[in-house]
């Protein structure tokens, strides 16, 4: 960290990069080479440029990109889906505000719900 960098202090936001790659190259091709690359990079869910910089340098594409089955993201839109209800409950006990009614049968129609996620997740695991 330089001088300026301590005297400014901290302005929130996105942090810094170490390296910043602000360089362009540029090459030529011809367009079934284009398709080539491009449908490499998609096969690997790489963008063209990241390809060919990790082609360049590595000399292979280490694939590290974990994709998530569908029921996974599934499980995960739903158990957001309960967060927020739950989150709206508790904001309000906080306040020492009563539930609605609907609010309470809201409640007990997600118990079996987790219950139910829960189990997926076991079955998921095993």
């Amino acid at each position: 960290m330089t001088q300026n960098d301590k005297q400014r202090g901290n302005k929130g936001g996105r942090p810094l990069k170490e390296v910043r790659k602000n360089i362009i190259l540029t090459f030529k091709c011809s367009a079934f080479e284009k398709l080539v690359i491009a449908q490499k990079a998609k096969e690997l869910n790489l963008n063209i440029s990241e390809y060919i910089r990790q082609m360049s340098v590595n000399g292979k594409v280490d694939q590290q990109v974990k994709v998530f089955p569908a029921e996974v993201l599934a499980l995960s839109g739903t158990l957001n889906h309960i967060a927020a209800n739950i989150n709206q409950v508790a904001k309000k006990r906080n306040k020492n505000e009563d539930l609605s009614m609907l609010e309470r049968v809201d409640l007990k129609n997600l118990v079996p719900v987790l219950k139910g996620i829960a189990a997926e997740i076991k079955n998921y695991l095993r």
